[in-house]
């Protein structure tokens, strides 16, 4: 071999180690990207190949809402949502924002200009995979450059933030339509446009004296990056107006490098620079989306952004002219931070003062986002907003050694000036905000989508410095690398890889993917809202009243000036729970009175509590007049609604889950103490023959308006009907879940807390084999019922007539049996005192006819009577019996029907009907009944129904 060959091949050798170093990192973050792409789309297909809309979130129904809105008028978003909240409306900020716009232009993009429902869809489905891909660039950047440029820092980083199956991934999966990735991403690019301004200004040194002579030469560079850094941050806030969580952090941030800066010694003109430019372009472009002109309502684009943004610009102004006026004045430099927190404590006794609802809006920020210090009662029902239960333990699943290589980070990073290196503001940016992103994860579950940015960078920082210890180069020959080395190299791969690989995690990100899959909450739903869709009047065409044009599902409707939207009469609103209100406006397009962003939440907590039908409508009342009703610990309504005001709540939504799992939600908003819900029970669950003492739903969870209306179907109601119930069935009760090892021995019993569980019906007594074990779930009082159930309040036609001779009668009976569309039949039942003379009135809300539909402003209702309703009265000597049509108009416009033509039969004459049988289930102690088997006992219907119910199971089998 030539010695040119040789030299040849060492130059090529050369060229590929060279070419190695210098792009290497960035074709592993690619490859990196690439991962985080597929992983994130793993499960687009589940979403793509079915016959309707599905996302995973609940927030996400109201994204589409805004994007598809945003896709009709392209390219404004909407100033004003009339379709939720009824009867106010709702400034919806905290959507409605640059995201939506985004996906807007990414479906305008998939559909060349004019985008089908399936491509706005597909828009929804891969926005947040893109943006979440996405951030893998700044979180490079950021670790590199808080690393000295180290480019094995930031592909570090970015391992971190693609094998991370945390929220992050969970939140950015194709389904999960929501902006919560959006705001990492934009949090992320406002990070890194700091730091790039930051070591700007400590390369160019601004300080006012060069401001003063507009030496634009220097300050140019340092502006231009300050400028920058104002954008990025205000884009962030255009996609999450609460956004301003960040500018604190900044505030702090500011404070205590200007603090630094000037007891070591530099000039804190240099930073102040930064902070005074880039808050002012915040605050100034944050006013351009001001729309709501208040200081407290942080989830809107409103004051408190833009005055945040200026007074940190002014902090960071008067801190580098104190640290002049100290300097002239020869004052020990160490006492400044001192003088700077009195300053700042003393602003806050201020503020406190002269404006109490700023100040406390600040303060509950700071306590309930920033730091773990305390949530609201009602706040801690949403499930994202409570805390982790043990933070070491999640983080563990979800960075695996991330959390102590941040932690390690935070402590390298604070070390460097004690150990000789470089400290830059860069560094007190990235443990400030690390450690506030730290207080944010503790504080609620949610913001862990954050906290992966700082570990992620963290952990590069502190795998650099832990490989730069050895000296390790690319370019070195295998046989030159020590063996400490190559443990070194073993030692990071080990801390990378192995936590979060297959059989050694809990779960890795593809694992996240996997099971994420469409279904859930929102095909439970959809049927019962297309139903509201189709077979309900319009909005604005209740009872005819024709003003449908005037609420036009993409409309746009000016905010109104005192906050309350002024529906037009044919407007109505539908009564469920806050969490479904999303559901409601999307899928059925009708108006939800509570909804998501837990406005009116109380009022439908009242309502769904009611203990009787009379407190029940008296909520409904208030709620059209315009009140925000409550109930008192006894159960009262707190507010006494006008007489005579319109129906504008005519329709209630409920599912098995505000019967089981989510009525502690519900009881915790307003009235009594909801311990009176649940009480103890001694049930016999077949084990061993014994009875087991367990928690159970008392008799004051069965007199609200939610069991009556979901449990009896309106049984007993004078003004509500059940319209429709979903063709999907679910069970409610109490579960045990008993675990016998294998051979069988005594059973270990093991009730859930008070609360009742909802699981489907195929739930029943599962059985599954695992470890040795056999685990067996028992149910105890347990419903079967329509996953959802639709019921409509209606003025309730009255029968009225006489019975003669009824000797030593007192009350009178009325039943219809009815059929839901699912096939499911059912008994109306309704009883009433009579007269002394034998006259009565019953009010009853079912028709025996459907013949209004939506098009004349009333519902298409799938539940049809078969027959007439049977009016019954037990005498001492026989039954009278008579039967009576009640049309749909007596219904809705409260007619009166007389009921007359009753037959009598002797009971000597039911005796001969049955010759033989002593047990006829028609005769019970002297007292009769209709024929359906339910004691008649001249007691209220609703009281024996609940002692009934309490005494044993109550299940309904489903058609099969």
């Amino acid at each position: 071999m030539s010695s040119e060959t040789a030299d040849a091949r060492a130059l090529q050798a050369d060229d590929v180690v060279a070419y190695a170093e210098r792009y290497g990192h960035l074709a592993l973050v690619g490859v990196l990207m690439v991962f985080m792409l597929w992983v994130r789309l793993k499960n687009l297909g589940s979403f793509r190949g079915r016959d309707r809309l599905a996302f995973t979130g609940i927030d996400s129904w109201y994204h589409w809402r805004a994007t598809d809105w945003t896709v009709q008028n392209f390219p404004w978003v909407m100033p004003y949502e009339v379709y939720t909240g009824f009867p106010d409306g709702n400034n919806v900020d905290q959507f409605n924002t640059l995201f939506d716009q985004f996906v807007a232009l990414l479906a305008m993009l998939i559909g060349l200009g004019s985008p089908t429902q399936s491509d706005i869809y597909l828009a929804a489905l891969i926005a947040g995979p893109i943006l979440a891909t996405l951030t893998a660039i700044p979180v490079y950047l950021i670790a590199k450059r808080v690393s000295g440029d180290n480019r094995f820092a930031g592909l570090v980083a970015v391992i971190i933030l693609a094998l991370s199956p945390g929220e992050f991934t969970r939140r950015s999966l194709a389904g999960n339509f929501d902006h919560h990735v959006a705001e990492a991403l934009l949090m992320a690019v406002a990070i890194y446009a700091l730091v790039v301004a930051l070591r700007s200004a400590e390369r160019d040194k601004p300080i006012w004296e060069l401001v003063t002579s507009r030496d634009w030469s220097l300050l140019r560079t340092p502006t231009k990056y300050s400028v920058l850094a104002g954008v990025a941050i205000t884009l962030y806030l255009w996609v999450w107006p609460a956004g301003i969580v960040l500018i604190g952090i900044l505030g702090i941030f500011f404070a205590v490098q200007l603090a630094l800066d000037f007891v070591r010694g530099v000039s804190p003109d240099h930073v102040a620079f930064v902070g005074v430019v880039s808050m002012a372009v915040t605050a100034l472009f944050s006013l351009l989306k001001t729309d709501v002109y208040s200081l407290t309502e942080v989830t809107q684009y409103s004051l408190i952004q833009p005055a945040l943004a200026v007074l940190v610009a002014l902090g960071c102004l008067f801190m580098a002219w104190l640290a002049r006026q100290w300097e002239t004045r020869e004052l020990e430099r160490v006492y400044y931070p001192a003088a700077i927190l009195g300053l700042v404590a003393a602003g806050l006794v201020v503020l406190w003062i002269a404006l109490p609802d700023l100040y406390n809006t600040v303060m509950t920020n700071v306590t309930t986002r920033l730091l773990p210090i305390r949530s609201t009662d009602t706040a801690l029902t949403v499930q994202e907003v409570q805390p982790p239960d043990d933070i070491v333990r999640r983080a563990a699943r979800s960075f695996g050694m991330g959390l102590y290589l941040f932690i390690l980070g935070l402590v390298l990073l604070i070390a460097r000036p004690f150990v000789g290196d470089r400290f830059r503001a860069e560094h007190t940016l990235v443990i400030v905000w690390g450690l506030f992103l730290l207080g944010m994860a503790a504080s609620q579950s949610r913001f862990w989508y954050y906290f992966v940015l700082p570990v992620s960078i963290l952990s590069g920082y502190t795998i650099a410095q832990v490989v730069g210890l050895i000296d390790l180069n690319p370019s070195d020959r295998v046989r030159d690398v020590k063996g400490y080395q190559v443990l070194t190299i073993l030692l990071v791969l080990t801390v990378l890889f192995v936590p979060f690989a297959p059989g050694i995690a809990s779960y890795t990100a593809p694992d996240i993917a996997d099971a994420v899959q469409p279904g859930g909450e929102s095909d439970t739903w959809a049927e019962g809202n297309e139903f509201l869709q189709e077979n309900t009047p319009e909005p604005g065409n209740l009872y005819g009243a024709g003003n449908e044009s005037e609420l036009d599902y993409y409309g746009t409707y000016e905010r109104p000036a005192d906050g309350d939207y002024d529906y037009p009469g044919g407007a109505y609103g539908v009564m469920s729970w806050w969490d479904y209100g999303h559901f409601i406006t999307s899928q059925g397009e009708r108006i939800p009175h509570a909804n998501p962003f837990q406005q009116h939440a109380r009022s439908a907590s009242a309502f769904l509590q009611a203990p009787s039908e009379d407190a029940a409508n008296e909520v409904l009342d208030a709620i059209s007049a315009g009140m925000e009703p409550r109930l008192d610990a006894s159960g009262n309504v707190t507010v006494d609604a006008p007489e005579d005001v319109d129906n504008d709540v005519p329709y209630v939504m409920i599912d098995h889950k505000m019967a089981g799992e989510k009525f502690p939600a519900i009881a915790r908003w307003t009235g009594p103490n909801r311990a009176i819900y649940g009480t103890q029970k001694d049930i016999n669950l077949g084990v061993q023959n014994e009875s087991q003492t367990l928690p159970a739903f008392s008799d004051a969870y069965y007199d609200t308006q939610l069991a009556r209306l979901y449990l009896d179907d309106a049984s007993g109601m004078e003004h509500y009907r059940l319209v429709h119930e979903a063709d999907e069935w679910a069970l409610v009760g109490g579960q045990v879940t008993q675990t016998r090892p294998l051979p069988f021995s005594n059973a270990i019993l093991n009730a859930d807390s008070w609360g009742p569980m909802v699981e489907n019906t195929s739930m029943l007594y599962e059985r599954e084999r695992k470890n040795g074990n056999l685990t067996r779930t028992n149910f105890y009082e347990p419903h079967v019922e329509s996953s959802l159930k639709t019921f409509e309040r209606v003025e309730g036609a009255t029968m009225t007539g006489q019975v003669e001779n009824a000797t030593n009668a007192s009350s009178i009976r009325v039943s219809l049996e009815l059929e839901t569309a699912p096939g499911r039949t059912f008994t109306y039942t309704q009883n009433a005192e009579l007269g002394d003379d034998g006259s009565f009135e019953v009010t009853v809300p079912y028709a025996t006819d459907n013949v209004r539909g939506p098009d004349e402003g009333y519902t298409d209702s799938s539940v049809t009577a078969n027959g007439n309703y049977s009016v019954v009265v037990q005498g001492d000597d026989g039954i009278h019996q008579a039967s009576a049509n009640v049309s749909e108009g007596a219904v809705y416009d409260g007619e009166s029907i007389a009921v007359d033509g009753f037959e009598f039969t002797s009971y000597d004459d039911l005796f001969e009907t049955n010759p033989g049988d002593e047990s006829d289930e028609n005769v019970t102690d002297g007292n009769a009944t209709d024929g359906e088997g339910d004691t008649e006992s001249g007691s209220d219907n609703e009281s024996d129904a609940t002692s009934e119910r309490i005494s044993g199971p109550d299940v309904r089998v489903p058609p099969q």
